[in-house]
């Protein structure tokens, strides 16, 4: 059985010469033909590829087991490239979704630690009203049982009245602490911005949803003297991190409109027997 010949590629695509393994090997090592040249094998031993043109790095039998597994090494470095590319193109993706998401969530946030800090103000208010009742109670008590020591009572009483203005002026306090509640409460839990139309020079508002709750809204359009249109669209919000949480204007939207330069959009709320929960929202195109 014969063994196999190898073919050199010449410049012009047809077989320089032809010989054995070892002759190969020999040409090789007198630099008949440059280790970059392309060779390919014929006869009985089968490899895959025998009819492809290669290195020679691709024939262990003539260049050694390292150069050949130096070519495998390079193509698992390639593959490994390869690999890493798709990974941080898919990191870059989940990147640019959560730059639109974040915004949304950080205002829901600010709007819950507001609320809790409101809330927490209310409760030491009513503890320092309740404080400066139980002194007043003490102090009247002094003056009755304490005749003989009317210096220390006139004291007694000058205290009183300074804790008496003091618990009227928190009572202020507490009145403008829970007025800012309710409205913190009552603030629509939405974020509206305007970016400029891509096939107008008008402008297109883009509303989304920083709650945990579907949004029934209704829009109003008022024209550039404040004046409220005909135009009134109705609008659903779903929760936030949801497909429909962010919506906006144009055409084929909710919101079919346009704005021009000085337009208003109103949000109200419009679920049934609920539409005093929360303020309505305006914004102006700029």
């Amino acid at each position: 059985m014969e063994p196999p010949v190898y073919l050199i590629k010449s410049r012009s695509g047809g077989t320089l010469i032809e010989g054995t393994s070892e002759q190969v090997a020999a040409w090789l090592k007198d630099q008949r033909f440059s280790p970059k040249d392309e060779l390919k094998r014929q006869g009985w031993v089968l490899y895959e590829n025998d009819q492809a043109w290669s290195v020679i790095e691709a024939f262990p039998e003539i260049s050694g087991p390292s150069a050949h597994a130096r070519l495998r090494a390079d193509k698992r470095r390639n593959l490994w490239i390869l690999l890493a590319a798709g990974f941080f193109a898919l990191v870059g993706l989940i990147l640019i979704s959560l730059n639109f998401l974040l915004p949304a969530y950080d205002a829901s946030r600010q709007i819950a630690d507001s609320a809790e800090t409101a809330r927490q103000a209310v409760a030491q208010a009513r503890q320092a009203v309740a404080d400066k009742q139980a002194a007043e109670s003490v102090a009247k008590s002094a003056v009755e049982v304490a005749e003989a020591q009317k210096q220390f009572a006139a004291q007694v009483a000058k205290k009183l009245d300074d804790e008496v203005a003091r618990g009227a002026k928190l009572q202020g306090v507490i009145g403008g602490l829970e007025a800012q509640l309710e409205k913190i409460s009552k603030t629509m839990p939405i974020v509206v911005r305007w970016r400029e139309s891509l096939i107008n020079k008008n402008q297109v508002v883009v509303v989304a949803n920083t709650s945990n709750q579907t949004l029934k809204l209704l829009v109003s359009v008022y024209d550039q003297a404040g004046v409220q249109t005909k135009k009134q669209y109705g609008l659903n919000l779903d929760a936030v991190g949801l497909g429909g949480s962010v919506k906006e204007s144009g055409l084929g939207e909710s919101i079919a409109h346009y704005f021009k330069k000085g337009e208003t959009v109103e949000f109200t709320y419009v679920e049934k027997g609920m539409s005093d929960r929360f303020y309505p929202v305006k914004s102006t195109a700029p």
